[in-house]
């Protein structure tokens, strides 16, 4: 006996003819466009991801080029510069904050606004009506 599982969303609700009750809901009206929802969060939250991630990797590819690709020059530049935030006062601490705050901000704006044509034309393509072949 093969398996064959029909969900509650899987079937309409159909009424009889001449049926005119209120509480019959067809499925098809609502099953598309969530779907196209649920499609563009997991791609925005994949498109998003990627760029975080680029983001936290631009200052360690700056220190491995600063250390021309040497792993021990790139950890004594990571220990000269931890270092020196640990000896500065509370004041130039948050200062250093905010100034890589608003500088990785700034990358990320800027890759965002590289990226984002080439994410919404992936989208747009994706969510086009497909032309049925016969």
């Amino acid at each position: 006996m093969p398996l064959h599982l029909v969900s509650p969303f899987d079937r309409e609700v159909e009424a009889p003819p001449g049926d005119n009750r209120r509480g019959t809901i067809s499925t098809r009206h609502w099953r598309q466009p969530l779907r196209d929802i649920c499609f563009i969060l997991i791609k925005a939250g994949a498109y998003l991801g990627s760029i975080y991630l680029a983001v936290l990797g631009l200052p360690l590819l700056f220190f491995l080029l600063l250390a021309g690709g040497d792993l021990g020059l790139f950890f004594m530049h990571l220990g000269n510069l931890a270092a020196h935030y640990l000896a500065a006062d509370h004041a130039r601490q948050a200062g250093f904050i905010n100034e890589l705050k608003l500088g990785l901000f700034g990358v990320a704006t800027l890759i965002v606004i590289w990226r984002l044509p080439r994410f919404l034309d992936d989208v747009s393509a994706a969510l086009a009506p497909r032309k049925e072949v016969s």
